[in-house]
């Protein structure tokens, strides 16, 4: 049951083939790091895609923040009946996707928006040394096991240790502030969604809709007819139907 807190035992959970990289190693074309190169520092939410297994064996995926507890252990914070926390209390397995593509960002937030309403199985790959897909785009994954999962009312913060970390060398990109905007937005449109049908939470949800509106100015103004316009004006429309509705 979520009401208790629980233990699982990772290491007879599976075992890591031979040549895998441990915690806290990277590779990437030849390359080894630490997690801390690839940005990751004691304390600080980082925005990522988790992905797990669901129970039919179809992947899931979903953004989550990701906090660094030290360079072998990352903590999730979830609520209770998602998907995820239910998958990751059924295998104890999860991959995190590090990506600066928006759209995934935007497609795995809001399934209703792919085809079926379903995430295309064509985006993941299964990784070899846990049985969680990962997002074939990924700039970087980390595979993790399950230490611990604690319910804490709604939520549950699950505490992960780094099993494996692989990355691909890129190029380095230039800095558009319409993408963190976008990222932003998203995030805030997933929430004024939960609160549509919360009385208590309205004049919050009237909040985050006017941030959002902002973004979309900025958005609209420093990057137009670009994927981003395009993820806010579908955020903007959704988010008028979801007040409709309410």
């Amino acid at each position: 049951m979520l009401g208790k807190t629980l233990l699982f035992d990772c290491e007879n959970l599976h075992s890591v083939e031979k040549g895998c990289i441990r915690p806290s190693n990277l590779e990437a074309d030849g390359l080894t790091a630490k997690l801390i190169d690839l940005g990751f520092m004691q304390g600080a939410i980082y925005e990522t895609i988790v992905s797990t297994a669901n129970p039919d064996g179809s992947p899931n995926a979903a953004p989550m923040g990701v906090r660094m507890q030290d360079e072998q252990t990352l903590s999730l914070t979830l609520f209770n009946l998602s998907n995820t926390a239910l998958n990751l209390k059924a295998n104890h397995l999860g991959v995190i996707n590090l990506t600066n593509n928006i759209e995934l960002f935007y497609k795995t937030a809001f399934k209703e928006t792919n085809p079926d309403g379903k995430l295309p199985s064509q985006w993941f790959i299964k990784t070899k040394s846990a049985a969680a897909p990962k997002l074939r785009d990924a700039d970087a994954t980390v595979d993790f096991s399950v230490i611990k999962m604690e319910p804490i009312g709604e939520k549950t913060t699950v505490l992960c240790r780094v099993e494996q970390v692989n990355a691909s060398k890129s190029y380095p990109k230039v800095y558009c502030r319409a993408k963190a905007l976008t990222l932003e937005a998203i995030i805030h449109a997933t929430r004024v969604q939960a609160f549509a049908n919360e009385p208590s939470k309205q004049a919050e949800a009237k909040k985050l809709k006017e941030t959002i509106t902002n973004y979309n100015d900025i958005v609209n103004r420093v990057a137009p007819n670009s994927v981003y316009t395009r993820i806010m004006a579908d955020l903007m429309q959704k988010i008028t139907l979801w007040r409709a509705k309410s």
